[in-house]
């Protein structure tokens, strides 16, 4: 006897009638044993079902199946396992950086964000004399998104023979490329040399090279104090966020956590305590002990790198193709599409992931994916 295993069947129920199927087909030597072994799997399949039932006798149970008979018996029905995929890490950037999104119909099109100067001040007046003229000016950027894509096939017989729903986890693993993708992505946005070396030619409140300790970090927190406009009126800014890769992270603990300065040993109340929240990028390029890190503003107030996404799409996107094979009866009587019975012709199952995504379109030479330098600072890490 052979079951067909039901993609709706659970992965518990499944394990438990391949057991049930090979102890049959090895143990069973009579017609009362099938049934016993039988029965043993209406047990234990009410057992895992919860369902409150009369039992069968505990004696018969001990004659037909014991507990050691379950690895002899699941080690004959498994045909292979899967071991579970590895943990990546992960970007915070959707914290430090700004949201946009373009609509739907015009996303490739692009779209472009303005900024208005502020007008100089009043000046003193004579009598009957006019007012001076002013005027403002403009600033811009241009926004766009591209599409990207990945597919996968596969065949339908892994999903049948899967006893534990062990490639049940192909389409998150698909995800999971995605999302990693985005990581890198946005990554490259503003740590690459292009936007590296705008930075540093804006002067030393931009960026430097100091590693990251205490007295650097302070630095750059005042380099954020300093900064003006083009008609020289100090802007209100404050970094919010301390972007780091991974390696740097007990470093950033010990300078934003202890009481006292972490680098020196007098009795100095820490003024950094609590002052950033720490980010992670695991695609920060280092090259110990040149380890670069960043410091970005609150995005509501300083869009410093925008993640521009489709009004209709927020994020990645799973799709599997629609099945041309379908269940009939011998009546002609068609039963309900299901894409795990993969294609007429050979079987294949085929699941594909898409994504749309961008950022800065119109200074991909200088500053690549910065829209407003204000809202960053950058150290390359190369000096202590």
């Amino acid at each position: 006897m052979v079951t067909v295993y039901s993609p709706a069947m659970k992965p518990t129920r499944r394990l438990l009638t391949g057991i049930m199927e090979t102890a049959i087909k090895e143990g069973a030597h009579s017609s009362e044993d099938e049934a016993a072994f039988r029965e043993i799997y209406v047990f234990l399949d009410r057992q895992f079902s919860n369902v409150k039932e009369p039992q069968p006798v505990s004696g018969r149970l001990r004659e037909a199946l014991v507990m050691g008979d379950f690895p002899y018996y699941l080690g004959r029905m498994l045909n292979f396992a899967v071991l579970d995929r590895y943990q990546y890490q992960a970007g915070g950037w959707r914290d430090y950086t700004y949201a946009e999104t373009l609509p739907e119909v015009s996303a490739h099109m692009g779209g472009r964000r303005f900024r208005f100067s502020e007008v100089e001040q009043p000046v003193k007046r004579r009598e009957k004399e006019e007012a001076y003229a002013t005027y403002f000016t403009e600033s811009y950027y241009d926004i766009g998104v591209d599409d990207y894509a990945k597919q996968i096939d596969f065949s339908s017989d892994i999903l049948r023979a899967d006893d534990l729903g062990a490639f049940n986890n192909i389409a998150q693993k698909l995800f999971d490329s995605c999302v990693r993708f985005e990581d890198i992505y946005v990554s490259a946005l503003y740590d690459n040399a292009l936007s590296q070396a705008a930075l540093n030619g804006l002067g030393v409140n931009y960026g430097d090279v100091g590693r990251l300790t205490t007295a650097n970090l302070a630095t750059a927190w005042n380099a954020f104090l300093q900064r003006v406009d083009g008609l020289g009126y100090p802007l209100a800014i404050a970094p919010t966020y301390l972007v780091i890769p991974p390696i740097l992270r007990l470093t950033a603990n010990q300078i934003l956590e202890s009481e006292r300065v972490a680098e020196l040993a007098t009795s100095g109340i820490n003024p950094l305590r609590g002052a950033l929240q720490i980010r992670e990028d695991p695609y920060i390029a280092t090259a110990p002990p040149n380890v670069p890190w960043y410091l970005f503003a609150n995005p509501a107030s300083i869009p410093a790198v925008s993640v521009v996404r489709r009004s209709d799409r927020p994020g990645p996107q799973l799709y599997a193709k629609a099945p041309d094979k379908m269940p009939m009866t011998t009546s002609m009587g068609f039963g309900a599409p299901d894409w795990r019975l993969g294609s007429f012709i050979s079987g294949d199952i085929e699941i594909s992931v898409e994504d749309t995504i961008g950022s800065r379109t119109d200074a991909l030479g200088t500053w690549v994916g910065i829209t407003d330098a204000q809202g960053i600072y950058y150290s390359a890490g190369t000096a202590a």
